[in-house]
């Protein structure tokens, strides 16, 4: 069975889609793959890794991209009732996407401690608002996908943005479809120190993911991190 059309969107310089198959969803962005709920894993390590990097018992988190939600619902899970999330989601049509027909096999019970905001990344992150963990879930990778202004959040001037909305001991973690030595060694120059996390495609190893940590301190993240050097 083909992928179905379901609705589509238009907001700043983005087409977006979703599409159905045998019930699970999948967001195309100016006709390019987002995202799709029947490959997932990275998305779900993403958030547990989240739970468990927070630095306190009760994490004050961010959440940069709302997608299908199977990050949130990964850090949800993992953390329980412990902290807040907040989601900075920029397209209205996604958060009523996963409000109409994702979040009923996602995340069934909205958690009290769970916030959904309508707002861009870059303008939540200049609020002033500051969080122990900062996860960025808003494009493929440290270059703009999903709008072009994201540029802006994996230059020096965003990295720079980033850790003055951390809280002491705060990380930023990056959802990555690929590695980048450019911004590994950028963010390096910035101040942090980086970690990277292989989510492992074992049939086919060209489409592993990675998550990138960056903090002002050396993170062991076991045996399939990248140290910092």
């Amino acid at each position: 069975m083909p992928w179905q059309l379901v609705e589509s969107a238009r907001h700043a310089d983005t087409h977006l889609e979703l599409y159905v198959k045998d019930g699970t969803y999948m967001i195309r962005a100016n006709g390019l793959e987002l995202m799709n709920g029947f490959a997932h894993d990275s998305e779900t390590a993403f958030g547990q890794l989240a739970a468990e990097l927070a630095p306190n018992a009760a994490p004050n988190i961010l959440i940069a991209g709302l997608g299908l939600g199977y990050t949130l619902a990964a850090a949800r899970e993992a953390l329980g009732a412990r902290g807040t999330i907040t989601v900075a989601e920029f397209s209205p049509a996604v958060i009523d996407w996963f409000e109409r027909h994702v979040r009923a096999s996602v995340l069934p019970v909205m958690p009290k401690n769970v916030v959904i905001r309508e707002t861009d990344a870059i303008a939540h992150l200049k609020s002033g608002a500051r969080y122990d963990l900062i996860l960025l879930d808003i494009d493929n990778g440290p270059e703009p996908f999903t709008l072009s202004s994201n540029a802006t959040l994996y230059d020096r001037a965003g990295l720079e943005l980033l850790r003055t909305a951390l809280n002491e001991d705060g990380s930023v973690l990056l959802w990555s479809g690929f590695q980048s030595d450019a911004f590994e060694a950028l963010a390096r120059e910035t101040g942090f120190s980086v970690a990277r996390r292989i989510v492992a495609n074992a049939p086919r190893p060209e489409l592993d993911h990675h998550i990138y940590v960056l903090n002002a301190r050396l993170l062991d993240l076991g045996g399939a991190a990248l140290r910092d050097r």
